[in-house]
């Protein structure tokens, strides 16, 4: 949600500006966001304790994303043909899905493949093998690319074509990351390495942030390749925020629970949240960023829990679309 309000004005605004300067903070250090939900279903899906049946991760797990992504699409479609009156748009995003509703399409396909990937779960060995040329050739190789294509598109390009002459696309995408929650939250953790994975995380925060900005100011427009979810800085800070909340972070379990159940539909609807509070003139830039993303990201938390909450207490509606 920080990362949404921030991002609403950060392709318009003056990369020069102290406004965009603020919305590169707060979108840079909120980064972590989809890799952890990733790497938290890996964690729970790919648990030894958990042996889930094909035929159950279809009719339970699977089915419940479509009938969810169904409703909202359509909402927000039919928002969509109620503010423009073209249909064929409204259709197309229908089929889609508004921005923020990739993920559904996404954690579906890795819930398709939890049989195969919990095989290599299974063995030490394999995970840290898959995880190992994951870090090369999804995150290392094709940031190294961004980097060289920053000074010459030619080189860049070059580079490019030789960082994928592998065609090991087994190894990419998300499955990286869903291995990875399942590998850390079954590893034992050191005190020397959870602080060497926090410093990672730390400068993975920094270079974030250094980096979009470096690379907007040398661009003369904002560049967004540093933000991306196959970044080494990105897994860095991923990564130490999920030790993080395993190792230090004890909260009450009714709590979580309570929220935790209410946390799909607020995603669901909190894109409609915020376009709302646009509407309204409450975003980013009504006052200075630095302070209006997160009191706006706050308001748009509450409200989109409150909505979920509420849709979650319609038993029919509980459960085919939160």
């Amino acid at each position: 949600m920080v990362l949404h309000v921030a991002a609403a004005n950060w392709y318009t605004t003056d990369v020069h500006t102290s406004q965009w300067q603020a919305m590169n903070f707060w979108d840079s250090i909120v980064r972590w966001a989809v890799p952890i939900f990733v790497m938290i279903s890996g964690a729970l899906f790919l648990s030894p304790n958990k042996d889930i049946p094909i035929k159950k991760l279809y009719t339970k797990y699977i089915f419940r994303i479509f009938t969810a992504f169904v409703f909202w699409s359509l909402v927000y479609a039919c928002r969509n043909y109620v503010k423009n009156g073209d249909m064929l748009k409204a259709f197309a995003q229908f089929l889609t899905g508004y921005y923020h509703m990739w993920f559904l399409w996404m954690i579906a396909g890795l819930y398709m493949i939890v049989p195969f990937v919990r095989k290599i779960a299974e063995s030490k060995t394999l995970t840290k093998y898959f995880l190992g040329l994951a870090l090369v050739l999804a995150f290392v190789l094709p940031e190294t690319v961004d980097v060289i294509s920053l000074f010459s598109e030619e080189y860049g390009a070059f580079a490019g074509k030789l960082a994928g002459m592998p065609s090991l696309d087994f190894v990419g995408g998300f499955t990286g990351y869903f291995l990875l929650g399942h590998f850390l939250n079954s590893a034992r953790i050191s005190p020397k390495s959870e602080r060497v994975i926090y410093a990672a995380g730390i400068t993975g925060f920094a270079a974030t942030v250094v980096m979009s900005l470096l690379a907007s100011l040398f661009m003369g427009e904002a560049f967004e390749k540093f933000y991306g979810n196959h970044t080494v800085n990105v897994m860095c800070e991923a990564v130490a925020v999920f030790v993080f909340l395993r190792q230090r972070l004890n909260f009450p379990v009714r709590f979580v629970r309570e929220l935790s159940q209410y946390s799909f539909g607020a995603y669901l609807v909190h894109a409609a949240v915020i376009d709302l509070l646009r509407k309204l003139g409450l975003d980013s830039l009504t006052f200075c960023p630095a302070v209006s993303i997160p009191v706006i990201a706050v308001m748009v938390f509450v409200l989109s829990f409150g909505i979920s909450a509420l849709i979650n207490h319609i038993p029919v509606l509980k459960k085919y679309i939160v």
